[in-house]
């Protein structure tokens, strides 16, 4: 033992009393003392790239609801968290980024692997530097690294040492090595009643649910606002809220039915939709209160009336104290779900191999199902039933980093996981697969491989032809079992429904990508025939 461990061994224990389970660490020379410390007092996940470490945490904090800390070594390393952390800064997920540093004297003069780390995030992060180790300020080392895990959102600590950075034995001094205070957060519930009145006063209400990695009571406190109030839920398909409207984006494409929807009143929780069509017809609700958690309020229009901050569960509870209406649109989109439900159901039956599908099976078949941006959580959001847990990483939209995430939800909860990604996320995102088969994580990759970048058929820039190819859809033309060969990975191709579903039933023991070849080009009509087939199976409303 010499002080440098024993220094790090206070963080690593302040850090589980802040509780902090999982430490993802990243190979390094000069983060040495704390990687040990990190890993004999947390659970350690060992992950070459930092880049790939960085949405790994991100993907075990969403999935187990604590804070999850990452290290580095110095120099460059840290940078490459940079993606996962501004992620974690828009959808207020705690993580603890940690970079080793080289000591004050060896900056400045063309030491290698040095930079200033000071702020290295910007305003993106919490920031506090730990100074060198000194038996002098250990008690404020401990006071910093718990104050740090009382903020909301990502925190950055840097950490410079001086040599050893082995565990050398040497004598060690006198020193007061005592637990910090705790920071303990107590949200209060806003006083309501004003709000609660002007709802009872629109009884023509939904309550819209938004992507939320939380498990807690709010299912059943919507529940409960939405049988006081008579107001319907629509809920995204990564809310976790799964007694709700799931197919709003189809049925609204029905011009009678929006009409007869359209709601006086709005009550949002959770980040924003996944559906474009969804968000611009709730804009034209007159009052829309926003239950407000983490990251930013969504009112991107400034329409909002109210911004409640609190737990959601919380506050959805305190509304159905005191709220009371009998609105009608919660039986009416009740009617409404029920035909369109039907009306997938029928189609799905029928229709020819591509993204819907693929979507919707993956949806059925996982526990829990990280989905990737772009296309897939579009497809997943419309055409699934709500079931199962839902992740995703929407509060920057990116398409990297997700099967990372996946594997480090995977790696908390023991489950076996489900990443529906396209190709160019999985090929933005090699480094996932790399961790999940050297952690050896039940992890299979379902990649809808349709050779490029496929929304952007759904995009004005479409119908300008010359260079549509080769700056937006991008094909690659690769063959992506080599990515399964590098990894050891299982590799299965699959091209219609049954084989899919055959292979989804069978558990993963390790690493498995699944390849689904589509065509882009009949993409977007595979898309208009479903939304087609839901509009005439709603009929006229009553």
């Amino acid at each position: 033992m010499n002080f440098n461990l024993l220094w790090s061994a206070a963080v690593a224990d302040e850090l589980a009393r802040g509780g902090v389970r999982d430490a993802v660490i990243c190979p390094g020379s000069r983060s040495a003392p704390l990687a040990l410390a990190l890993a004999e007092r947390l659970r350690p996940h060992s992950v070459l790239d930092e880049r790939s470490a960085a949405f790994f945490a991100l993907g075990a904090a969403k999935a187990s609801g604590r804070p999850v800390a990452i290290l580095c070594t110095s120099g460059s390393a840290g940078a490459h968290f940079y993606p996962a952390l501004l992620e974690a800064e828009a959808t207020g997920v705690p993580l603890i980024a940690i970079t080793a540093d080289r000591p004050p004297e060896l900056h400045g003069w063309g030491a290698p692997q040095q930079l200033d780390q000071h702020r290295l995030f910007g305003a993106h992060t919490w920031f506090a530097e730990l100074g060198l180790p000194d038996p002098l300020a250990l008690p404020h080392l401990r006071a910093t690294v718990a104050r740090a895990l009382g903020q909301d959102g990502p925190v950055h600590l840097n950490a410079p040492f001086r040599e050893p950075l082995t565990p050398a034995p040497e004598a060690l001094p006198a020193v007061r090595d005592e637990p910090a205070v705790r920071h303990l957060k107590a949200r209060p519930v806003a006083e309501v009643r004003e709000i609660a009145a002007a709802l009872s006063q629109r009884p023509r209400g939904l309550i819209v649910c938004g992507p939320r990695h939380a498990r807690d009571e709010l299912p059943s406190a919507v529940r409960e606002l939405s049988q006081a109030l008579g107001y319907a839920v629509l809920a995204d398909a990564a809310s976790g809220v799964d007694d709700a409207v799931a197919h709003a984006d189809l049925i609204l494409r029905n011009d009678a039915w929006a009409r007869a929807l359209a709601p006086d009143a709005v009550i949002r929780v959770g980040g924003a939709i996944s559906s474009k069509l969804v968000q611009s017809w709730l804009e034209q609700a007159g009052y829309t209160a926003i239950v407000h958690e983490l990251g930013e309020p969504v009112d991107p229009q400034h329409r909002s009336a109210a911004v409640i901050p609190g737990d959601a569960p919380s506050v959805c509870r305190a509304l159905a104290t005191h709220a009371r209406a009998r609105g009608s649109l919660a039986a009416l989109f009740e009617l409404a779900e029920r035909r369109a439900r039907g009306a997938l159901e029928s189609a799905f039956a029928d229709a020819p191999w591509g993204e819907p599908l693929i979507a919707r099976e993956a949806a059925l078949a996982a526990d829990l199902l990280y989905v990737s941006s772009s296309m897939p959580v579009r497809d997943v959001d419309a055409f699934a039933p709500r079931r199962g847990r839902v992740l995703v990483n929407r509060g920057l939209n990116g398409v990297d980093g997700i099967l990372s995430s996946a594997a480090g939800a995977a790696a908390v909860t023991g489950a076996r996981a489900l990443a529906l990604v396209g190709d160019l996320a999985l090929l933005h995102d090699l480094g996932g697969l790399v961790a999940a088969a050297r952690l050896r994580l039940p992890l299979t990759a379902v990649c809808v491989n349709n050779d490029g970048g496929g929304i952007f058929h759904f995009l004005p820039i479409a119908q300008h032809p010359e260079r549509f190819e080769e700056l937006f859809a991008t094909p690659h033309g690769l063959d992506l079992e080599g990515a399964a060969r590098l990894c050891g990975a299982e590799f299965v191709r699959v091209s219609d429904g049954r084989a899919l579903r055959t292979v989804l039933q069978r558990p993963a023991t390790g690493l498995r990508i699944v390849e689904a070849r589509t065509d882009r080009a009949a993409n977007v009509s595979h898309h208009r025939a479903l939304q087609s087939a839901v509009i005439a199976a709603l009929g006229d409303p009553p």
